[in-house]
């Protein structure tokens, strides 16, 4: 039998003892914790913060990180050795929980402690099973759905026929997530399945009613709304307002792509049944009863949602409270005849403020709060009639939809980008260590104190 040489063990136990292990076991639960809080959904800027709290606890100086949507590139630095790693995530997903329990990790790590009770920390996290059962989030998802139905003026019967095709849709959709089938394939199939539902269940109202509803296409989208990437259309925004290209770019294409499998799936079952797509009239009912029903709805539709993103109910509560003061000033300005987009950013740029608000006063995570708040101005209606209108050769319809949906977008993108950089000098200042709001505050004042000294 052939044996090694002595010489090649020797030389092979010397590169071992040249590895540098302290630093690798550091390099990895950086990583560990930064990949952790990408996979729940945050943004790059969350990302890194994360991960430069656990470097400064295990030891680390310096650190660089690339994050984009799925992986990171991290680069770390101690005592003049250099270590790059690369990690990525199976699946985007959303965790609100998760997100609000790693923040809360980095705050109140240890000025110093061991790579072991880092790694015990995350084991504890991880372990931490979601919120709610699954037939929970069912009927939720389904008031979701139903109270947004209301938003775009549909009445009872809409309503009726939401609540069942959107309910059986997410758990549909839970299921076929559930096996790891290709997640643009499972979102074309829940789609086309809430509307086909919603379609049938219409059906069978006007059977039993007796004829038809005038206000049938305000559900159309509605059955379907719980699909909509919403936290990778805010955070997308919010990453490439910071100029992070890297992190922006991949979320905002896989976000359109999400949406583009919605609106095909929700355009082969009304292309198949000849579904008319076209506006409904607002509700007539005493303005008392349409008010209070779109109160109701705007508080619903958020609740249901931030329950689905695993959000605590306490975060719930708060983003259904800002999305019904927010929505409004945005429901009144489209009563008065304002622009839909124009209207879009003064309510979103109200809900960031209010998010921001209610995280200060009671400890909360902002981007698990404002996600949910501002869905309800996703223009997902004139989306649908976009790609419909397009399909029936009616170029001018489909053009003036399209850009209706492109406007509304960046102006919901826009106003919660105005709102975070208004209350969170992190995204206003790009230098590394931005100053507190109170801070400039202080100085503000402290200015205008000296300017009225000067002129006295």
């Amino acid at each position: 039998m052939e044996t090694q040489p002595e010489a090649d063990f020797d030389e092979h136990e010397h590169e071992d003892a040249l590895e540098p292990r302290h630093l690798i076991r550091r390099s990895n639960v950086v990583l560990r914790a930064g990949i952790m809080m990408l996979g729940a959904g945050t943004s790059g800027l969350r990302v890194r913060e994360v991960m430069r709290a656990v470097a400064r606890t295990v030891g680390i100086g310096r650190i660089r990180a690339q994050v984009t949507f799925t992986d990171i590139v991290l680069t770390v630095q101690r005592r003049g050795i250099f270590r790059t790693q690369v990690a990525e995530i199976s699946a985007p997903g959303v965790n609100a929980h998760r997100i609000a329990m790693l923040k809360d990790f980095a705050q109140n790590l240890p000025e110093r402690a061991t790579v072991a009770e880092v790694d015990a920390m995350l084991d504890r996290i991880e372990r931490t099973p979601r919120l709610y059962p699954t037939w929970l989030l069912v009927l939720l998802v389904a008031v979701a759905c139903g109270s947004v139905t209301v938003l775009t003026n549909g009445s009872w019967r809409e309503v009726a026929a939401v609540l069942p095709a959107s309910g059986l849709a997410y758990w549909l959709h839970r299921t076929l997530s559930g096996f790891q089938l290709n997640h643009l394939a499972v979102v074309l199939t829940s789609a086309a399945t809430a509307t086909g539902l919603y379609l049938a269940f219409t059906r069978l109202l006007e059977l039993v009613l007796g004829g038809p509803s005038p206000r049938m296409a305000a559900g159309l989208v509605c059955a379907a709304i719980f699909l909509i990437p919403g936290f990778p259309l805010v955070t997308a925004g919010l990453d490439l307002t910071r100029i992070d290209l890297l992190a922006g770019l991949p979320r905002l294409t896989y976000a359109a792509m999400v949406l583009l499998a919605i609106t095909i799936g929700v355009w082969t079952m009304v292309t198949l049944s000849g579904a008319s797509p076209d506006l409904v009239p607002p509700l007539d009912a005493p303005p008392g009863v349409v008010w209070t029903a779109l109160l109701l709805a705007s508080f619903f539709a958020v609740f249901g949602w931030a329950m689905m993103f695993n959000s605590p109910w306490r975060m719930a509560v708060a983003s259904g409270v800002a999305a019904l003061l927010g929505n409004v000033p945005r429901l009144l300005m489209l009563q008065a005849g304002v622009k839909a987009h124009v209207a879009t950013f003064v309510g979103t740029f109200l809900m960031g403020l209010l998010c921001a608000l209610a995280a200060r006063l009671f400890d909360m995570e902002k981007i698990i709060m404002t996600v949910p708040t501002v869905l309800v101005s996703i223009p997902g209606s004139a989306a649908l009639r976009t790609l419909i209108y397009f399909d029936q050769a009616d170029v001018v319809q489909a053009m003036q939809n399209g850009v209706a949906t492109v406007l509304a977008a960046i102006a919901m993108v826009a106003g919660l980008a105005g709102a975070r950089m208004l209350t969170d000098p992190e995204w206003a200042f790009t230098r590394s260590d931005p100053p507190t709001a109170w801070h400039l505050m202080g100085r503000m004042f402290n200015r205008n104190r000296s300017h009225r000294r000067s002129a006295a």
